[in-house]
């Protein structure tokens, strides 16, 4: 008799959401392995405070784009501040798109250059909400095992998938 109970539960609701789960790359594999990445030139707005608003943060870096007539290159953001080290309150990211190293840009825009380095890489293709858990969850787990941690900055893009049936692909570098 429970089991006729929790048969239509688990067919109704717990397995669209697994399914949802998987398809927004909650089970995808998460691959870190060392390259060498760079350089990156690009325009930024910066935020001091808590990572969860850098999507709007982006939003404002793209008006800031279109309004100055600067085209849009590939996304970036740098998380300057280690989470597990520094408050919600004082934690610093950069926010922009890659651009051509001639490019001038007004305020608020500012630029910036990473130079190229050796790092580790960690690549997740899921859905942008959640793939930087995903990545920083298993970067830090393999450092753990070697008895390190995330050294910050770290450098982020995100690609958006070419369809909107498949989910893009997240990067994570750190240098090593």
């Amino acid at each position: 008799m429970k089991r006729e109970i929790w048969l239509p539960f688990l067919l109704a609701f717990v397995l669209p959401l697994l399914l949802l789960y998987a398809w927004w790359g909650g089970f995808a594999a998460v691959e870190i392995s060392p390259a060498v990445r760079g350089p990156y030139t690009y325009a930024y707005l910066e935020q001091t405070g808590d990572y969860a608003k850098l999507p709007d943060l982006e939003l404002k870096a793209e008006q800031a784009f279109r309004a100055q007539g600067i085209a849009l290159g590939r996304p970036i953001t740098v998380l300057l501040s280690n989470p597990d080290t520094v408050i919600v309150t004082q934690r610093r990211a950069r926010v922009g798109y890659e651009v051509a190293p001639d490019t001038r840009v007004e305020a608020p825009l500012a630029m910036a250059t990473v130079p190229s380095r050796s790092v580790l890489e960690v690549r997740v293709q899921a859905g942008r909400a959640l793939a930087p858990g995903r990545a920083y969850a298993a970067l830090d787990a393999y450092l753990q095992a070697q008895g390190r941690g995330i050294v910050m900055p770290t450098v982020e893009h995100y690609q958006p998938a070419q369809t909107r049936y498949r989910m893009g692909v997240f990067t994570v570098e750190m240098d090593q």
